[in-house]
């Protein structure tokens, strides 16, 4: 359970509907992801994996009306912000990439440091952006 953990279209976390703007969630992502950090090394004692299965829980969300799926939290060794973003068509199947929709939730989680973040896109699926703490 130390892997960094990817986004898919089921998620660990919360669910939010359309009552929540894309703003609003990412508001409470990046405060959760502060209460805590993902542990890539086995402490004594083995509760790495029960830690960090927890703080997934909760930096973990799907919003059903931009149809995203994101993880987003803090790595201890790398010392940066992570975000795994993916878009669902349903309950299990993936969506096409959505641009302008990467776009707004980048920009409601990273704000003016939006340019700064790094890119992995080797899965057309599935994002991943860093950004150095």
């Amino acid at each position: 359970m130390n892997q960094i953990p990817t986004a898919a279209p089921k998620t660990l976390g919360r669910t939010f509907d359309t009552d929540w703007s894309i703003a609003n969630v990412a508001k409470l992502m990046r405060a959760n992801a502060n209460r805590g950090v993902w542990r890539s090394t086995q402490t004594t004692g083995g509760s790495t994996g029960v830690v960090n299965q927890n703080y997934l829980r909760t930096v973990s969300a799907r919003h059903r009306p931009s149809g995203a799926s994101l993880i987003f939290l803090r790595l201890e060794a790398e010392q940066c912000w992570y975000l795994s973003l993916c878009f669902v068509a349903s309950g299990t199947a993936f969506a096409p990439w959505n641009g302008g929709l990467a776009e707004e939730w980048l920009w409601a989680l990273f704000g003016e440091d939006r340019p700064r973040l790094v890119e992995d896109a080797a899965n057309p699926n599935v994002r991943q952006f860093t950004l150095a703490m």
